[in-house]
């Protein structure tokens, strides 16, 4: 056999929407078990709607809904996150003060912590011992955007067991949008929106051995969620921008976690929300989330949302890939299944996600 033959089948970049899966009200944050199986998907109910604050589970298999869960603790439940084990899900409460704990057997609340502000993020130690909780604000003293404050909880005995306060001096609250933990557990790093302003964003780094602020970055705009690569070498922030819908915001930040230098990249879409590592660590997929606001409008009328689309970036070359993805109205988390075969995005206003194939055979 010739030397230059092989028998491996090159995969290039597939893109191509496979299936659109309906959820609930305001689809947020999403997580997937480790086989692939099943996904469950926050619907945050921005309207309101009474009964809508649930949690959708999917069957991936069958890429459609198999249970809708809902629980009188929910309270624009935000994410999701599996426990090392996935025996237990835990779900942020964002208009409240708690996290609600899920049996991943039998798909029940099981249990409810509370003591948070505004929960908008959660992640756990590699031991499974430990979590950090980011607390975007939402009581009257803090209200939403104006949390400044990190819980350390305790997942043996489900207890907070310390808060970090993020910006001791600032002039402005930290308001810690995202948060993510490097893969060995030593650093977790917090995505902070603080006003909103361009440059006015910041990331905060917390060692994990002192449950203390080592380092604060300046430089991002209303960043919506970080991602740290497998070898923590990394970290990718989305600058979604204001709040307020102007200025928006069209890079993702990617951030050296060794030297803290940051190089932008343009994202080739308006409000860049998600962001997710294809396995092999090649490329990243990041959603726009396209929706602006009409001046004048009353509430919830005045949101327009464009297409929403999904692009490619090519890791070691921080450059895009020539390929946009259509998907539903206002995409804004996105995951990679952990085989790789598929990118899924929550279509925020499309009250759907979006299910992306990410290889194909040539």
């Amino acid at each position: 056999m010739s030397k230059n033959k092989t028998n491996a089948i090159e995969r290039i970049l597939s893109g191509e929407v496979i299936a659109t899966a309906n959820v609930g009200v305001s689809p947020a944050a999403m997580a997937v078990t480790s086989d692939s199986a099943s996904l469950y998907v926050t619907n945050s109910n921005n309207y309101g709607i009474g009964g809508s604050d649930t949690l959708t589970l999917i069957d991936l298999n069958s890429m459609m809904s198999a249970k809708t869960i809902a629980h009188e603790s929910f309270n624009q439940p935000y994410t999701v996150t599996l426990s090392k084990d996935e025996k237990k899900a835990y779900v942020t409460n964002s208009n409240s003060t708690t996290i609600s704990i899920i049996d991943t057997k039998s798909n029940e609340v099981i249990d409810v912590m509370d003591g948070f502000n505004g929960p908008s993020g959660m992640v756990i130690s590699p031991n499974g011992k430990k979590a950090y909780v980011n607390n975007y604000g939402a009581i009257s003293t803090r209200p939403s955007g104006e949390g400044n404050t990190v819980s350390v909880v305790d997942l043996e005995n489900e207890t907070i067991i310390e808060r970090i306060r993020l910006n001791e001096y600032g002039e402005f609250p930290a308001a810690p949008s995202a948060i993510a933990i490097t893969p060995k557990g030593d650093f977790v790093y917090t995505a902070n929106y603080v006003t909103g302003d361009p440059n006015s964003g910041t990331v905060s780094k917390i060692s994990t051995k002192t449950n203390k602020v080592v380092d604060r970055i300046t430089g991002f705009f209303g960043p919506f969620s970080i991602t740290i690569d497998a070898e923590g070498k990394h970290a990718y922030l989305t600058n979604f921008g204001s709040n307020n819908f102007a200025p928006y915001g069209t890079t993702v930040g990617v951030l050296n976690l060794k030297n803290h230098k940051i190089t932008k990249i343009n994202t080739g879409g308006i409000q860049p929300a998600g962001f997710a590592i294809t396995t092999d660590g090649k490329y990243g997929f990041v959603s726009n989330y396209n929706t602006l606001y009409r001046s004048g409008a009353p509430d919830f009328t005045g949101l327009t949302a464009g297409q929403g689309t999904v692009n490619i970036i090519d890791l070691k070359a921080n450059a895009l890939v020539a390929m946009t993805i259509n998907v539903g109205q206002s995409p804004g988390s996105i995951l990679v299944t952990p085989d790789g075969e598929h990118a899924i995005v929550s279509n925020y206003v499309g009250n759907t996600v979006s299910i992306i194939r990410v290889y194909q055979d040539n």
